[in-house]
């Protein structure tokens, strides 16, 4: 069985990589936020029903990509809380 310690120890670092993971998710966000502001540039010029789903589709991907990091976000939180309770 593992000490107290130990499990605060891995706690910490569980929660370490979520915050990670979160930095991670939002650089993808920005990314796909490029994406999208080349994408409406283009649609701009052109009409053409499969931009509007590329930007659809990006526009989605963002939302996810934002849900996830809420709850990566979440998970480190609770680790941290955890944390404060084992004392």
């Amino acid at each position: 069985m593992a000490s107290i310690e130990e499990v605060k120890a891995a706690l910490t670092q569980a929660a370490e990589q979520g915050n990670t993971a979160t930095n991670q998710i939002r650089t993808a966000m920005d990314s796909i936020e490029q994406m999208l502001n080349r994408l409406r540039a283009v649609a701009a010029g052109a009409g053409h029903p499969k931009i509007g789903e590329s930007i659809a589709r990006a526009e989605q991907s963002k939302q996810r990509l934002d849900e996830a990091a809420t709850l990566a976000e979440g998970g480190s939180q609770a680790a941290r809380d955890y944390i404060v309770i084992l004392g």
